[in-house]
């Protein structure tokens, strides 16, 4: 016996039914009543609350990261222990992340991909250029010429 397959739930329903035996997808309906239904569906499931939720959460970690690279520079700095090139590139680093952090809401995708495709640079540079650092785990020695303070 051949089944619908509901775009709504993603359960199977027999052909023969015009509703969906679980959620009551309309599937003789018109393109207006199917977009309807899911997004009632989607609604009920509170799909979009933890989609909100998620966002707030990513925005969280996001200015965490900020906040832990603004305290490296000005350690950095207190100690004497910092270059230009290095405060030029973390404050660079740093500043784009607020801007993620902060429009977050508009672009979720875009501004998640564009700080962790940072992040993945970083440590690509310094296992390029300080390998033997890489693999011991001190990736932000101060010796490091590559290191960013992130």
């Amino acid at each position: 016996m051949e089944n619908h397959h509901c775009p709504s739930c993603k359960n199977n329903t027999p052909i023969s039914y015009d509703l969906c035996s679980f959620c009551k997808f309309p599937f003789n309906g018109t393109e207006n009543e199917k977009s309807l239904h899911i997004g009632k569906f989607i609604s009920a499931k509170n799909i979009l609350d933890k989609s909100k939720e998620n966002i707030q959460n990513s925005k969280k970690v996001l200015f965490m990261i900020v906040a832990f690279n603004i305290l490296g520079v000005v350690i950095s700095v207190m100690k004497n222990q910092y270059d230009f090139f290095g405060i030029l590139i973390s404050t660079i680093i740093t500043l784009t992340m607020l801007f993620c952090a902060l429009y977050l809401h508009k672009k979720p995708m875009i501004l998640t991909i564009i700080p962790l495709s940072l992040i993945l640079l970083i440590y690509t540079i310094n296992f390029i250029f300080s390998r033997e650092t890489f693999f011991s785990g001190n990736h932000f020695q101060n010796n490091n010429p590559f290191c960013f303070n992130l």
